[in-house]
């Protein structure tokens, strides 16, 4: 076996997860929660309050538009099912963004093999319109040597920045085992444009916090158990390089998980979802995560645990 990413590898991290310096005014805490429900819900027949969308479903490609008994209850009825025509365009899909217009933004994502996923588009962002409900390619990122048969993968995180309409997309295309290839990019979404980037970074889980004083952008790597951040200036910009928040090293039941996503809660503290994830070939047989979370200390002028 090459010693690379592997399809299956990589499949399981969807499964379970599914630079110039300037000065930063200083803001508010928010929760930088804008997003909006797609206006083609109500029209497509479906209750907005009781409707999701999900990639998840191993038996159907794309984009699904679901009814739940009890939303936010993984386990309750399905009272009703659609998909547009224009959802399975992309093969299979794994991310799902909303933003305050309620459009949609995704990317693809193999799914046991890559004969619905040429590798050619794995670092292409989709956009589904909030009026019409048709999927459109949004953006095509760089590919530069990132095209190899080894890795199939290229997006697997965005978030968005309300206040400067900014979209961050992490990629792995072009990573390989023991080379780390990866990308940050900052996209200005009413230009369509990039507008900035970080290299040679595998982000996977990333999340948005102002607790400082300050617009951050915390991620975790498939690398290693690091938080790190990166100031965001007043146009969406990275300001500064990356540096090290805190880890999850020797933390929880495994002591070694990976960042699979960070969400911030109303007064600014940090939830990290940790993994378990190896470079090796041994997919996990069930979901295995862990919540950890964080409160900054003004005092101290660091992440603490809050056990």
């Amino acid at each position: 076996m090459k010693d690379s990413f592997s399809c299956s590898l990589l499949c399981a991290i969807f499964c379970l997860m599914f630079l110039a310096s300037c000065k930063e005014e200083e803001i508010e805490f928010s929760s930088n929660n804008c997003k909006a429900n797609p206006s083609f819900i109500q029209a497509m027949g479906f209750t907005p309050r009781n409707s999701f969308f999900s990639t998840s479903d191993e038996r159907t490609m794309g984009l699904l538009l679901l009814e739940s008994e009890q939303p936010g209850n993984p386990k309750a009825r399905i009272t009703k099912s659609l998909q547009h025509p224009s959802w399975r365009r992309a093969g299979w899909l794994a991310p799902i963004l909303l933003d305050e217009a309620g459009n949609i933004y995704t990317a693809p994502a193999p799914f046991i093999n890559i004969l619905d996923n040429p590798i050619a588009n794995n670092n292409t962002i989709y956009k589904i319109d909030s009026k019409t409900g048709l999927m459109d390619e949004f953006l095509r990122l760089p590919f530069a040597d990132s095209i190899n048969t080894d890795n199939p993968f290229g997006i697997i995180g965005m978030i968005y920045l309300c206040e400067t309409a900014t979209l961050y997309v992490s990629t792995v295309a072009g990573s390989r085992r023991y080379k780390e290839k990866g990308h940050i990019y900052a996209i200005d979404v009413k230009a369509k444009k990039i507008i900035d980037e970080i290299n040679h970074t595998d982000a996977m889980g990333m999340g948005i916090s102002y607790v400082t004083g300050q617009r951050k952008l915390y991620f975790g790597t498939g690398r290693n158990s690091a938080i790190y951040s990166v100031n965001l200036s007043a146009k969406g910009n990275f300001s500064g390089s990356p540096v090290e928040e805190f880890t999850l090293q020797d933390m929880g039941p495994r002591g070694d998980d990976k960042v699979r996503r960070i969400t911030t809660d109303q007064y600014g503290n940090l939830t990290v979802h940790g993994i378990e994830f190896n470079f090796n070939l041994i997919a996990p047989r069930e979901k295995q995560e862990t919540l950890y979370k964080f409160s900054w200390n003004a005092d101290e002028k660091k992440w603490v645990s809050l056990k």
